[in-house]
């Protein structure tokens, strides 16, 4: 459903920008149980809900609402996704975001072409990197049997073998994560590094769709020589939300 500049100058929530005529009518179900529209210009549209205000406030179920109207999309259209609860009045668009950034927004287009966001993330068995980082850690591993044997106890004693060991386990964290990004992104066109939670590294591959067996090749051989110490999770293909403020600041 396509609506011009001079409809109307309510308030909208975007979910991201397309090409003139690329998309068809949105069937999935938009933000607050709204239609999907698309305010177009200069070869570009805007997939937007009307709204009343740009005061709404999103709700979590609006979350799965905005990506799944992304994946339709991009079943088959090229997309630079907006971030969610993106709310805007409809002249910014038109007016604003479509005319003065028209050249950025078509060139993240151009580079997000037949590519797909797959999402990385690789668990530590924790008592495997215990194990590795007494077994690579001599200062680590000399602390820890000093206060085995006794030879070194008590509070301080314990505080400073825990401190040594959050370093480590930090230090651990950053070059795998810097390792496996470079090991993976061979096969990717980009990637996002996110910072590590918990016991998790993730990471975001933008991934041409030519190349996804050859990313899912990559990624299960990796996975395999890096046991037991990482468990892989591998959730795609996904819109590439990770790389469009890369791209576009959108």
């Amino acid at each position: 459903m396509a609506v011009t500049e001079a409809e109307t100058t309510s308030a909208v929530y975007v979910y991201g920008i397309v090409r003139s005529g690329a998309v068809g009518d949105v069937k999935s179900e938009g933000v607050g149980g709204g239609a999907i529209e698309q305010v177009e210009r200069e070869g570009l549209a805007a997939l937007v809900t009307p709204l009343p205000t740009t005061e709404l406030r999103v709700k979590r179920r609006d979350l799965n609402r905005h990506l799944r109207v992304l994946e339709e999309v991009l079943e088959t259209a090229t997309v630079v996704p907006c971030s969610f609860a993106t709310i805007s009045a409809r002249d910014d668009i038109t007016n604003g975001l479509l005319v003065d950034r028209r050249a950025e927004l078509r060139s993240a287009l151009d580079r997000l072409d037949g590519k797909v966001q797959m999402n990385v993330k690789a668990v530590y068995v924790e008592e495997e990197l215990l194990r590795e980082i007494v077994k690579t850690n001599p200062q680590v591993a000399g602390l820890r049997d000093s206060a085995r044997t006794g030879r070194k106890r008590g509070y301080h004693a314990q505080l400073e073998l825990g401190e040594l060991v959050a370093a480590a386990v930090a230090d651990r964290r950053q070059r795998d994560a810097g390792r496996l990004a470079r090991e993976l992104a061979a096969s990717a066109a980009d990637v996002v590094v996110d910072a590590p939670d918990g016991a998790a590294l993730k990471f975001s591959f933008l991934v041409s769709r030519a190349r996804l067996d050859r990313f899912d090749k990559d990624v299960e051989a990796i996975a395999e020589r890096e046991q037991p110490l990482l468990h892989f999770e591998v959730i795609g293909p996904l819109p590439p939300t990770a790389f469009a403020s890369a791209y576009a600041g959108v």
